[in-house]
């Protein structure tokens, strides 16, 4: 979970978390199973997941990285500006989601502790609003 202050600072963390979602989709599992890939699928990104999987599988790191799109990171990530980190947790409520594991964003440790309390708020907010 990463807070961006602004539009540049988004795009910066939208660009990063790509090559680690490609990883995700095209390194993890074996050959047959890949339980992200079927994740993203379920989502609708089923071209794009078994694209990147392949371009990875290829060797093509940084081809499978732009293939993951924006809308991938930011759909399945809880990195963004406030409004779209708590509206995010939203949509994720009313679809069912109940748990959320988070890896807080911060080069020290209080910077980390920072993000996860902001977290730990949104979450206190949103559950007292359902």
């Amino acid at each position: 979970m990463a807070f961006a202050p602004d539009e540049d600072a988004l795009r910066e963390m939208v660009t990063g978390r790509r090559k680690e979602l490609a990883f995700s989709l095209g390194g993890m599992g074996s050959a047959s199973t890949n339980f992200y890939k079927k994740a993203y699928s379920r989502q609708g990104w089923a071209e794009s997941a078994a694209e990147v999987r392949e371009r990875w599988q290829a060797g093509d790191r940084d081809g499978a990285a732009a293939l993951v799109s924006d809308d991938m990171v930011l759909g399945t990530t809880l990195i963004g500006t406030e409004p779209m980190v708590r509206e995010r947790l939203r949509v994720w409520r009313d679809a069912g989601v109940n748990t959320v594991r988070l890896y807080p964003a911060g080069d020290t440790l209080d910077a980390r502790l920072s993000t996860l309390a902001k977290a730990i708020d949104f979450v206190r907010e949103i559950g007292s609003s359902a």
